[in-house]
């Protein structure tokens, strides 16, 4: 009798020490109400505003005081899935009246998104939903240098002249972007160099190549 005793007492501590544990998130999913707003310095007062619904971002819009309209959309139309936002992953560069960059790392997952909004309705929104960002703190990148990758290659763009970059990995890598580093473990890019050093069956893949981004 005894011993069935210690073994129920066992079984319930073990069970009420797991129901303490959190999972572990890649930043704070504490729920936010507060919308994101983003100003640009430009005369024109350019800004981007993210909505947020049930703790989730909801809709976003752009524009500045030149623009007759202000643009639109659902925000789960730039990330395919539902994200969780956080001050501290999460930014957004205006360049004057032209279009802006935003950045951003889903709490839950540590996924890393970049957006480029252009304010005039003529030019495409630019989505990338593997990007790596520096809100990581395995990502190593130059302030203005924004990147991403396709599975086969990384993009580094320079966001004040837009040019850009291209490193292939020589092959394509199964990466779940939503669990990233089971293959890109890190990176390290200036402009002059890119630096990634990939995971391939439980082996470090370093590749690397000399860039000239002005």
């Amino acid at each position: 009798m005894k011993l069935v005793l210690l073994l129920c007492a066992s079984v319930l501590f073990i069970a009420c020490n797991n129901s303490g544990k959190s999972v572990k998130t890649f930043c704070d999913t504490t729920c936010k109400t507060d919308s994101f707003n983003f100003k640009g310095a430009d005369r024109f007062e350019s800004r981007v505003n993210i909505s947020l619904k049930n703790c989730k971002p909801d809709s976003i819009t752009w524009t500045h005081g030149g623009m007759t309209i202000t643009r639109q959309l659902p925000f789960n139309d730039l990330t395919n899935q539902d994200v969780r936002l956080n001050p501290t992953a999460i930014s957004c560069i205006i360049k004057d009246t032209s279009y802006a960059w935003l950045t951003f790392n889903d709490c839950m997952t540590g996924r890393g998104f970049l957006v480029k909004l252009p304010f005039n309705k003529a030019n495409n929104i630019n989505k990338f939903t593997g990007a790596l960002n520096s809100f990581d703190p395995k990502f190593s990148l130059e302030p203005d240098l924004r990147a991403y990758t396709d599975r086969g290659s990384i993009y580094v763009t320079d966001i004040n002249s837009g040019n850009q970059e291209v490193m292939t990995f020589k092959e394509t890598y199964d990466i779940d972007f939503n669990n990233l580093h089971q293959v890109v473990d890190s990176i390290n890019i200036t402009h002059k160099r890119i630096y990634v050093k990939l995971l391939k069956n439980g082996q470090e893949v370093p590749i690397e190549k000399a860039i000239d981004l002005k």
